[in-house]
């Protein structure tokens, strides 16, 4: 399992129909603009998807043996062959747009992340509102050329150029995920050492970041740099940029101009609609306009949940009907029970942070995930917690938190001493449960990290290897040859900042107290550095990734078991640094593709991580002492469901460890089979796809995101998923198939906007009311007394 779950952009969802051209719906990664999101029985769109998609045959197909392109044909469908040197990229825009959404996403997501129902801003929101921002400044701000001590500068040096685009883009993404590491030193300074300082927490994550961003940099050779490491998400973005940038005429759509088109509305009855859509006036509607209507319309709405009527975030119908029946409350309840029949009026809970907005998911990988979660937990985990599986009857139904044989929540404090496990203590106190669901997430993640490996193995396998035979003979491609006439960065600046860095944490790490041999550190560097290259190539070919925070937990829980702080060292710089390289690696090769100079590249990157770590921590810190109850169910909305479940994953891979709570002799022993079972359950299905081709249903099964379906749950509200594929199946699959031109046009201009009022909105409600004590209490924001039986064992121990 993943703790807490990825970002989006980051796990283990496949990218397409096919391989190349895909989108990583998750990644915890900034949600990617996707080509498609709804499947078709089309013959015509299959075939099309194919032929688009297969490597194998684009080597071969007309365009491949121009030197003057990419060898690959998805790569030269969304990227331009050539370059204008002296575009400007590094100016007075970018300076100001940069920081400004640096400063925006980095203090929103961070702000957000604690909450109950937590929302992430992206790289999306980011190219979506800073191309009318850099568009206004170009035609509002002078062009007056200034001399500075011999250097002269303009804040206007024209248009707003694609250069500028991408450059604040990257920026500003380096930051998206941040709050993810933050909750490493939440756990720290709540729950292990009250006192842990500020300065220690900025400087460990400040190296943490720049020991992945050096790790990304030294890797760039051999991820970035060769042709047949395509990283298909940056193709979706380039595409989006080249949309803005490089479109025919005014009104030009932003489709990505290899997005499969549209053959599936041929039926007249769907033509009607489309024809009636485009004599309406409201499709005359720009696309700023329509954001701004969004905005408006979330900012004001979210006034209602947020802040007068807090019910509405989350309505459990079975609990208003029967508020005395238990069953009907566990069952009922869309916080802390199954979530049947549950529902919401807040739009954080259809774009939560767990799941990312519904709009950006293609529609057969939502299928998926929602079959996995309807599976497990609407099926098999109230048939199993109802039997007594375990003894889980006597624990609550859905809880993150860890308890004693008798049901009382874990004291730490009873099996430590001098700040370590104390084996004999813990044989007097109490062996460590687990709530049903929560074991079960462990034993899937197991399975989902084998069946992630079989699957690339078998789906993605020759190809893989066939992009490494490659990597020499087809270094030099066009977009390789055009970025050589910009000064590199030298492969010893990374050094430098790799050694720094790694010489920083350690010396931070114990000067602060935190508990960690200097050889702890040593292996988390290591995990990183080994694992960087091979998890790299799979992701840049096949757009997945493995579980890398289960690798990080197995090994910190068998190398560093009985101290607790030990999973913050692994998660931080074994995990936490892995995944942030990977992402920056990615972010190099779509800078890469649009041909922005390296070394400006670099600098922006870089200030985007420092501006981040100082934004996200210092405001973690300050939300810590100034709300009361601060990460418990009396501070409501600061409950802090992921810090809280990363602190009882350090109870139970590194304070107790995995030996002891998954050993022989455990209840939870039978989780291991997972593994097994991950190994074998891709195969069956590769075999019924390729035995059935003409099965369009069957093609788009994919066991890694079924089995993700449950990561999230805990600490993810059970309500959050069905909301979330309602409002996905709405416009993802009946407005993209019937009214396919609006969908075209405003999708994704709705998620952005709906996004971004919520965000604001709820920062005003926080400083303006709930900081000036102005808070209504009345039933309608009672919200924890719906469901008063769910979080009652269903059987007295």
């Amino acid at each position: 399992m993943l703790i807490p779950p990825d970002p989006p952009s980051k796990i283990n969802t496949p990218s397409s129909s096919e391989n190349t051209t895909g989108y990583n719906s998750e990644e915890i990664d900034a949600v990617k603009y996707p080509e498609s999101t709804c499947t078709s029985d089309n013959s015509e769109v299959d075939e099309y998807i194919k032929d688009k998609e297969d490597d194998q045959d684009a080597l071969k197909s007309k365009g491949a043996e121009d030197p003057e392109d990419s060898p690959f044909e998805v790569v030269r469908s969304a990227v331009s062959n050539t370059d204008v040197p002296d575009m400007p990229s590094m100016t007075f825009r970018t300076h100001v747009l940069g920081i400004f959404f640096v400063c925006l996403i980095s203090f929103v997501n961070q702000f957000y992340w604690e909450r109950d129902n937590p929302i992430a801003l992206n790289l999306l929101i980011v190219q979506l509102l800073c191309y009318p921002m850099g568009v206004a400044m170009a035609w509002g701000l002078p062009k007056r050329t200034w001399n500075l001590f011999g250097y002269k500068w303009t804040m206007n040096p024209g248009e707003f150029t694609i250069k500028e685009h991408v450059l604040i883009s990257l920026m500003s993404n380096a930051s998206a995920f941040m709050a993810l590491t933050v909750d490493i030193f939440a756990v720290l300074r709540l729950y292990y050492n009250p006192s842990f300082p500020l300065w220690a927490a900025l400087l460990l994550l400040l190296s943490g970041q720049m020991f992945a961003y050096a790790l990304a940099g030294l890797s760039r050779a051999l991820l970035v740099l060769p042709a047949p490491m395509i990283w298909p998400s940056s193709l979706i973005n380039a595409s989006l940029f080249r949309t803005f940038h490089e479109r025919q005429d005014h009104n030009a759509e932003t489709t990505p101009e290899h997005a499969v088109p549209d053959v599936t509305s041929t039926p007249h009855a769907r033509q009607r609609w489309q024809w009636r859509w485009r004599r309406g006036s409201f499709s005359k509607i720009t696309r700023t306009r329509f954001f701004w209507v969004c905005f408006i319309c979330s900012f004001v709405w979210y006034f209602i949940p947020g802040y007068f009527l807090q019910m509405l975030s989350t309505v459990s119908l079975l609990c208003l009907v029967a508020p005395n029946n238990q069953l009907a409350n566990m069952i009922g309840d869309g916080k802390q029970g199954l979530g049947v029949l549950a529902f919401s009026l807040d739009w954080s809970v259809f774009s939560n942070a767990f799941l990312q907005s519904p709009i950006a998911t293609p529609f057969w990988a939502a299928c998926n995930l929602f079959v996995g979660f309807v599976l497990v937990f609407w099926v098999a985990l109230p048939v199993a917690y109802f039997k007594n599986l375990w003894g889980s009857a006597t624990l609550p139904l859905y809880s993150m938190d860890v308890f004693t044989t008798n049901g009382t929540r874990y004291d730490i404090s009873k099996v430590m001493r001098d700040g370590v496990f104390d084996s004999q203590a813990y044989d007097n106190y109490s062996p460590l449960r687990m709530s049903l669901e929560f074991s079960w997430v462990y034993g899937i993640g197991f399975a989902a990290l084998m069946s992630i490996l079989v699957h690339i193995g078998i789906y993605n396998g020759k190809e893989i290897i066939t992009r490494l035979r490659e990597t020499k003979a087809k270094h030099d491609d066009i977009h390789g040859k055009l970025i050589t006439s910009y000064p590199s960065v030298k492969a010893w600046w990374y050094m430098v900042l790799l050694i720094a860095s790694c010489a920083t944490g350690i010396g931070v790490g114990i000067g602060a107290g935190i508990g960690v041999p200097w050889w702890g550190y040593m292996l988390s560097f290591a995990i990183a550095i080994v694992l960087v290259i091979p998890v790299g190539i799979i992701q840049a070919i096949s757009n997945r990734q493995p579980g890398l925070s289960l690798v990080a937990e197995l090994l910190s829980g068998v190398v560093l078991q009985g101290i607790p702080t030990g999973y913050s060292i692994l998660k931080l710089y074994g995990h936490g640094s892995l995944a942030q390289a990977l992402s920056y690696a990615q972010d190099m090769k779509l800078a890469h593709y649009m041909k922005i100079p390296p070394r400006h590249v670099m600098i922006y990157q870089l200030v985007g991580i420092v501006v981040s770590v100082i934004i996200q921590t210092c405001l973690f810190f300050w939300l810590i002492d100034r709300i009361p109850d601060m990460c418990r169910p009396e501070g409501y909305p600061w409950v802090c469901r992921s810090t809280n479940l990363v602190y009882s994953a350090s109870i139970i891979w590194n304070l107790i460890g995995p030996m002891k709570v998954f050993g022989e002799g455990s209840p939870y022993s039978p989780l291991l089979w997972g593994f097994l079972f991950g190994l074998v359950l891709p195969i069956p299905v590769y075999y019924l796809q390729r035995r059935f081709p003409n099965q369009t249903w069957l093609q788009h099964v994919y066991v890694p995101v079924i089995l993700s379906g449950i990561v999230g749950l805990p600490p993810m509200p059970s309500v959050d998923f069905p909301m979330w594929f309602l409002f996905g199946f709405v416009f993802n699959f009946i407005i993209h198939r019937y009214w396919h031109a609006w969908w075209q046009k405003y999708n994704f201009t709705l998620s952005a906007g709906l996004d971004s009022g919520l965000a604001l909105s709820g920062i005003l409600q926080f400083l303006a009311l709930a900081q000036n004590g102005l808070k209504l209490d009345w039933w309608g924001n009672q919200v924890d007394r719906q469901c008063t039986l769910s979080k009652k064992p269903w059987i007295s121990p």
